[in-house]
């Protein structure tokens, strides 16, 4: 079953239109450098790159993403490799879920 797309809570928003558009866009990199990190188990760059994903998703409007990068960051403390992976596999699906829900994928 394919989870229903993410829509930002601040959508109606019209002062954060392209910041979100910015965001949304850009999020697959963003993405892609925690799965680095992760494969490089660097907890030093996945705790940076958390606290910036949970700062802009905070400012943007998407709360689950917020609490996916809390998440990562939390794991950053523990010296359980596999809640830094399951995190980061978690954010993966989150952000794809954003994707969908952006209005640009709108057929």
């Amino acid at each position: 079953m394919e989870l229903k797309p993410i829509v930002s809570t601040r959508v109606d928003d019209p002062d954060l239109d392209e910041r979100i558009d910015r965001f949304v866009v850009h999020l697959a990199e963003r993405v892609d450098g925690f799965q680095d990190a992760e494969a490089a188990q660097d907890r030093t760059a996945l705790l940076a790159l958390a606290d910036a994903l949970a700062a802009d998703a905070t400012i943007l409007g998407y709360p689950l993403l917020v609490s996916a990068a809390e998440r990562i960051a939390e794991a950053c403390g523990e010296n359980v490799p596999e809640s830094l992976r399951k995190g980061v596999v978690d954010l993966t699906e989150l952000a794809q879920r954003v994707r969908r829900g952006h209005r640009s994928s709108a057929s």
